[in-house]
């Protein structure tokens, strides 16, 4: 199981839930990474039979989501935390915390990320989402491939 929750907030930050069912792991991310789109185009890599990560920055520190698709049907996936930016070189990629692990289905990923971002377009839409999020557009492309 694994559920994702994604709340776009003032000025720039996100608030984001992960739960695998039996630990849940809060994240404040920065507009300093685009983890929206990289959501999106995660769901987007699974669903063409692709392995994925997505990068959830803090500040300082840095949540990853590793993705893999283990066969038709499944994924493993792992919650890493990195004290720095690995994702910008600034940190080792290998010293890491695994905070979460598990197994999910592709079905219930790819629906999971779509009606993350369905909801965001209903409650905030483009406009307010960049205002919002200040560096980074909704990533409407992606979205409307993942519909």
């Amino acid at each position: 199981m694994l559920e994702i929750e994604y709340i776009v907030e003032d000025a720039g930050w996100a608030g984001c839930r992960i739960n695998n069912g039996e630990t849940v792991t809060e994240c404040d991310v920065s507009y300093l990474h685009d983890t929206l789109l990289e959501l999106a185009q995660s769901a987007l890599k699974i669903q063409n039979r692709n392995d994925a990560s997505v990068v959830f920055m803090s500040e300082p520190g840095e949540h990853k989501l590793i993705l893999n698709r283990i066969n038709e049907t499944d994924i493993d996936f792992e919650l890493r935390w990195y004290s720095d930016w690995a994702s910008w070189g600034m940190y080792d990629e290998n010293d890491f915390e695994i905070m979460q692990s598990g197994k999910t289905t592709v079905a219930k990923y790819i629906n999971q990320i779509r009606n993350l971002m369905l909801k965001i377009m209903d409650e905030i839409g483009t406009e307010l989402y960049k205002e919002k999020w200040v560096s980074h557009e909704f990533p409407i492309a992606e979205f409307n491939q993942l519909k």
